[in-house]
């Protein structure tokens, strides 16, 4: 989810998110001070700070999710299931109601949220070693478990066709025919087209009863989890708009490619995977939820590292050979140089296999006795 263009109008003005804010709560009188906060591409964010509390205002952004009363209506489920097993130590910005809701709706029909500001806390550029990535490892671990309580049945899809990687292979295939690539992304697609059998293999895995439906977080990349003010503890996943029904293996895929890239966006030749981050989140992952995946599941992670950069590859190379219509972009090329950097990861992912795979089969070793049946989590 990250990059995405927000295509909502333009800021409102302060009148407005005084009164959205107000109507949370509940409070005319009180002061208040409304300021732009962070620098999120999809929905406008607001700091509401009032004497003694401090919130999160934000306007979602309906040109991406068609329907974001589901959005809360998620999250509210979310949040009676980690009411409901406070063991699981599952920490959620709370979210302010108006009436019987946790949202409002403005006049022209945009909808609102209020919600906690956790602090002290902070968020990270990128990870500085593997303490930090075990905690993250064990935040998300935390959030599986919670949601694997819940019926998937029962929960909306807020982005349809997210994660879809075959659907997003289609769009690039009709965008590559309807245009003239250039040089760059010629040598792109053909990256791409080399690992076509990659492409289907989470889809196919679900579709064979391999892995199964459950929540997920939808976006959990580095900068989407808070940490402690000296960044040693992580405290929660935050930007919960993709929480919808998925694969497990999306989650684990997208937080390794986020959390081992150490170059960050710095450029495709200084990309790296970093083998130590990632067996440090997997062990971290694998001791917070023990039996949470069968080992059919477990022999889809190392796969699914290799697929979420390919997929997020193939969705800016589709986006630059549009004409830049989905994501954001500062420039004419952007959406390229974003490509070829997902790919450089792909390539040095698959340079560093066998290690790979060695990390996650040690990662996911059941104890010596240890009977990993018994804890299988439904």
């Amino acid at each position: 989810m990250s990059d995405l263009e927000d295509t909502s109008r333009q800021m409102p003005p302060q009148r407005l998110l005084m009164d959205i804010a107000r109507r949370f709560l509940r409070d005319s009188t009180t002061p208040l001070t409304v300021a732009p906060l962070g620098d999120g591409l999809i929905n406008h964010t607001y700091r509401v700070d009032a004497p003694g509390a401090a919130f999160v205002l934000q306007r979602i952004n309906g040109a991406v999710f068609p329907a974001p009363e589901r959005i809360m209506d998620n999250l509210s489920a979310l949040a009676a299931a980690a009411a409901r097993h406070p063991e699981l130590k599952v920490r959620l910005p709370a979210l302010a109601t108006s009436g019987n809701l946790a949202y409002v709706r403005d006049a022209d029909g945009d909808v609102w949220r209020l919600m906690e500001c956790i602090e002290p806390s902070r968020t990270l550029k990128r990870l500085a070693g593997t303490e930090q990535a075990a905690e993250v490892g064990r935040v998300l671990a935390r959030f599986h478990r919670l949601g694997a309580g819940l019926d998937p049945a029962t929960l909306a899809v807020t982005l349809p066709g997210f994660h879809h990687t075959p659907s997003y292979l289609a769009a690039l295939d009709a965008a590559a025919a309807a245009t003239e690539p250039d040089a760059e992304s010629r040598d792109a697609l053909a990256f791409i087209d080399a690992r076509r059998g990659l492409v289907g293999v989470l889809d196919d895995a679900l579709a064979r009863g391999r892995t199964r439906l459950r929540l997920i977080h939808g976006d959990p990349k580095v900068d989407n989890l808070l940490f402690d003010a000296e960044g040693r503890h992580a405290l929660c996943l935050i930007d919960l708009d993709t929480v919808q029904p998925g694969l497990l293996h999306h989650d684990i895929g997208d937080c390794l490619r986020s959390c081992c890239n150490r170059a960050g966006e710095a450029g495709a030749e200084s990309v790296r995977f970093d083998l130590a981050l990632c067996e440090a989140l997997l062990v971290g992952y694998a001791e917070t939820a023990p039996g949470l995946l069968s080992d059919a599941e477990i022999d889809l992670v190392a796969p699914a590292i290799r697929l979420i950069p390919l997929e997020l590859g193939i969705r800016f190379l589709t986006d630059h050979l549009q004409g830049d219509r989905y994501f954001h972009v500062r420039h004419r090329g952007e959406n390229l140089t974003k490509a070829r950097r997902q790919l450089a990861l792909v390539a040095d992912i698959e340079r560093q296999a066998a290690g790979i795979d060695a990390a996650v089969r040690r990662a996911f070793a059941p104890p010596p006795g240890h009977d990993a049946a018994s804890q299988r989590w439904r």
